[in-house]
């Protein structure tokens, strides 16, 4: 029961954050974790929706799990899609060896996020608000949850663009 409790208060406190985010009042190692981010994303023009999401879905990596839904790392990839996108039989070992990496690997997570992000890219054909809907939403990209969360990494990005990260 208490982990449910800490589990919610963290996706509480992550919402918070991501709805208040303010690009000003970056430390120093949020700062080049989202540089070193903007570098891994820019060949594929996907700079700023990592970066955004980062900071929607981790904190910019204060929060790495989500036991509930089973969505881990720095841009919380849903490990069952993770095990999907590796060819990676969905067994306990695979899982926790795969969630393992998206929390301690960072060009793992970071090549998983992109491969997300260009998926459903190509699908929506380029529609942003779509792509990141389906990023949290999947199929689903236009139920209140996606199109929130959409919007919520739309501000997101004007506001890292305001201060140049």
């Amino acid at each position: 029961m208490n982990l449910k409790i800490t589990l919610l208060v963290m996706l509480f406190i992550t919402n918070i954050f991501a709805s208040n985010f303010n690009a000003s009042k970056l430390t120093p190692a949020e700062i080049k974790t989202l540089k070193q981010i903007k570098m891994q994303g820019k060949k594929h023009g996907l700079s700023y929706s990592l970066m955004a999401i980062a900071i929607k879905e981790s904190s910019i990596g204060k929060y790495l799990v989500n036991v509930d839904s089973k969505d881990y790392g720095l841009y919380q990839a849903n490990i069952k899609t993770v095990l999907s996108r590796q060819k990676a039989r969905n067994t306990s070992w695979n899982r926790n060896k795969y969630a393992m990496r998206l929390i301690s690997d960072f060009q793992f997570a970071t090549k998983n996020a992109i491969a997300e992000l260009t998926y459903w890219k190509k699908i929506h054909k380029n529609d942003w608000k779509k792509v990141w809907g389906s990023y949290n939403g999947g199929w689903k990209y236009n139920s209140k949850r996606a199109r929130n969360y959409s919007r919520d990494i739309a501000t997101i990005i004007k506001r890292l663009k305001r201060v140049k990260v």
